[in-house]
C-alpha cells in the first residue's frame, strides 16, 4: 500500500487513534505519577502536617490534650492517603502530560500562536505554583494559628480530623493557586478588547482597594497585619497584570517597519 505524501493532511479517523493513543499514554503516566507518590507517602503526610505540627509547637500546654489529628473511621487515614497521592502524582504528571498536549496542538497551530501558548502555559504554571507555595508557607500557618487562638478563648480544645484538615489545606492551595492567576486574567480581559493597559492603570486605587477587601475575606485573621501580608502579593500581582497586558497589546498591535531604502527621520 503506497505511503501517503508527508505533507498530505490527516483524515479525521487519524486524528482520532492519535487523541486515543495520546489518552493512553496521559492514563500511564498518571498512573505511575500516583503509585510513585504513593511509594513515598510517609513525606507527603509528613509535608501535610508540618504547618499543624508547627502551629501545635506554640502551645505546649495544650499539646498533649491536642494530641495530634483524629480519625473517625477504619479507612479515613488510608482514603486520605490515596487522595494526597492522586493530588501528588497528578502533579508529578503533570509536566508529561502538557508536552503530550502541546505535541498534539502543536500541527494545528500558527507560530505566533505556538509562541502564546507557551508563553501562558509557562506563566499559568508558575504563578499557580506561586500561589501554592504562598499559601503553604504563610497563609495556612497564619490561619492555624488564628483558628487555634479562637478554639482556646473559649476554653475549647481542638480536635481536629485528619479529613477535616486535609480538606482545609487543600482548598486553601487551591484558591491561592487560582488567585495568583491574576496577572494572566488582566493580560486575557486585555487581548480580548474589555479593558486596556491604560484603564488598568488608571483604576489602579479602585484595584488595590478591592484587593484589601478581599483579603478580608482570604485572610484567616481579622487584624489588620494578616489581611496587609496577603494582600501585599496580589497589589504586586495586580501590577504584574498591568505590565502583561501592555506587552499583549504590543504583541497583537507591533509598531510599522519603514519601508526598505528609506532613512528614519532624525537619522543620518
Amino acid at each position: 500500500m503506497p505511503l501517503s505524501p508527508p505533507d498530505e493532511p490527516l483524515r479525521f479517523s487519524d486524528h482520532l487513534g492519535e487523541l486515543r493513543r495520546m489518552m493512553i499514554r496521559l492514563a500511564a503516566a498518571c498512573g505511575l505519577g500516583v503509585v510513585a507518590a504513593f511509594l513515598k507517602s510517609d513525606w507527603l503526610f509528613s509535608a501535610l502536617l508540618r504547618p499543624f505540627h508547627q502551629v501545635l509547637a506554640k502551645y505546649p500546654e495544650f499539646e498533649a490534650k491536642v494530641q495530634g489529628l483524629q480519625t473517625l473511621a477504619p479507612v479515613e487515614a488510608f482514603m486520605i492517603n490515596m487522595k494526597l497521592a492522586t493530588v501528588a502524582g497528578l502533579v508529578l504528571a503533570s509536566p508529561y502530560a502538557l508536552r503530550e498536549i502541546w505535541v498534539f496542538a502543536k500541527p494545528a497551530l500558527k507560530p505566533s500562536e505556538r509562541q502564546a501558548l507557551l508563553i501562558v502555559f509557562s506563566l499559568g504554571l508558575f504563578f499557580f505554583l506561586g500561589g501554592v507555595l504562598f499559601g503553604y508557607l504563610v497563609v495556612i500557618p497564619l490561619a492555624l494559628q488564628f483558628l487555634m487562638n479562637y478554639n482556646l478563648s473559649f476554653h475549647f480544645i481542638p480536635q481536629w480530623t485528619l479529613e477535616g484538615y486535609f480538606n482545609f489545606v487543600m482548598n486553601f492551595l487551591l484558591v491561592f493557586g487560582l488567585v495568583f492567576e491574576l496577572p494572566l486574567v488582566l493580560a486575557a480581559l486585555v487581548s480580548i478588547g474589555v479593558a486596556t493597559p491604560a484603564f488598568l492603570a488608571h483604576k489602579r486605587k479602585h484595584a488595590i482597594l478591592g484587593i484589601f477587601i478581599a483579603s478580608a475575606f482570604l485572610a484567616p485573621s481579622a487584624d489588620p497585619v494578616t489581611q496587609t501580608i496577603v494582600a501585599l502579593p496580589l497589589v504586586a500581582l495586580y501590577e504584574v497584570g498591568i505590565w502583561l497586558s501592555y506587552l499583549a497589546v504590543r504583541r497583537q498591535n507591533p509598531p510599522p517597519v519603514p519601508p526598505p531604502g528609506r532613512r528614519r527621520k532624525g537619522l543620518r
